[in-house]
């Protein structure tokens, strides 16, 4: 009896985890939502633009090794382009070392360059992208990690 106690207890905990709770998502806001006493976290949707992002990888050796990619909307975006800077930490402000580049006619286009860099130095890459569609663009800029 103890047995078929315990199995039932079990049981029991185990459907009430796998309880949902009902909960609701709102439409995504037409435009961020600000008041005048704080900057908003709520950032908009951008049209032609899914996602963009850039990863710096440096090796013991120094070679430096840029990623970056950019995916607009399939069936939307009609062309991106992207624009990497590898760019070093020096004498308090960030100069660029050396720039990549790469666009395609379609919705999704990826980065992969290398370049020797000088050990001691702190390094990041800057991506600005564009997409396009329609012949209106939105850009977007994202900046990687510090690497040294």
């Amino acid at each position: 009896m103890k047995k078929k106690q315990l199995v039932t207890l079990g049981l029991s905990v185990f459907l009430l985890a796998q309880t949902a709770i009902p909960v609701c998502a709102a439409e995504y806001p037409s435009s961020p939502t600000e008041t005048s006493s704080y900057t908003s976290i709520i950032v908009p949707r951008m049209k032609y633009t899914a996602r963009v992002a850039t990863n710096l990888i440096i090796d013991t050796k120094g070679k430096a090794t840029v990623t970056a990619s950019v995916d607009g909307y399939k069936n939307i975006t009609s062309k991106v382009s992207i624009l990497a800077e590898l760019q070093r930490y020096q004498n308090g402000k960030w100069t660029v070392v050396t720039t990549f580049s790469d666009s395609d006619n379609s919705h999704r286009v990826r980065l992969y360059e290398t370049h020797k860099v000088s050990k001691g130095h702190k390094y990041r890459v800057v991506v600005t992208s564009t997409a396009i569609h329609n012949g209106k663009s939105e850009t977007r800029t994202v900046t990687s990690s510090t690497s040294y």
